[in-house]
């Protein structure tokens, strides 16, 4: 059964580090093909998935799967719904609400996230960005593959300025 976050205890801590599914890879130079523009609404429009691998401080790495599904809103509204799932923890659900600023520009909320979050494209990635609601700051890269269908995200998670925990996964169109 899926817990809500809000009502999550402590140990969901994980789970909230994998909010940066939707953001980055700093490092992965090796999948940037050409130069290409990241339309993060057609990437997130219907059913995603991703698998990934949460490496925080101080604790053994834990796998992790998300399921999303996104669609845009008459009011022009973006609205990606996921589901995250760390080895050993309940389901967690959240809510990306975004729109776009400018070309290139996107904003909105997170459900376990205070404060705005920040969508800027950059060729073929998209770097993320927003605070957690218990103060940890996340920052995303997530580079789309050459066909459009696939990206690979490296996620960071700070807290006064020193790596938390990192994200690294592959999100798929399904």
């Amino acid at each position: 059964m899926t817990e809500p976050i809000a009502s999550a205890q402590p140990r969901w801590f994980a789970a909230l580090l994998v909010a940066a599914i939707c953001a980055g890879s700093a490092g992965s130079s090796a999948l940037a093909g050409p130069a290409q523009s990241f339309d993060p609404i057609t990437f997130f429009t219907g059913a995603t998935e991703s698998s990934g691998l949460l490496k925080q401080a101080f604790s053994s790495a834990k796998a992790t799967h998300v399921t999303g599904f996104g669609a845009m809103r008459g009011n022009g509204q973006f609205v990606l719904d996921q589901t995250m799932t760390v080895t050993g923890e309940k389901a967690q659900s959240r809510q990306w609400q975004l729109h776009q600023i400018s070309p290139g520009h996107y904003g909105g909320t997170i459900s376990d996230g205070k404060g705005p979050v920040t969508i800027d494209v950059a060729g073929n990635q998209l770097l993320i960005k927003y605070t957690m609601t218990n103060g940890l700051k996340v920052s995303s890269v997530l580079t789309i593959d050459a066909g459009g269908r696939s990206g690979h995200n490296v996620s960071t998670v700070r807290k006064w300025g020193m790596t938390a925990a990192t994200l690294s996964e592959t999100i798929s169109k399904r």
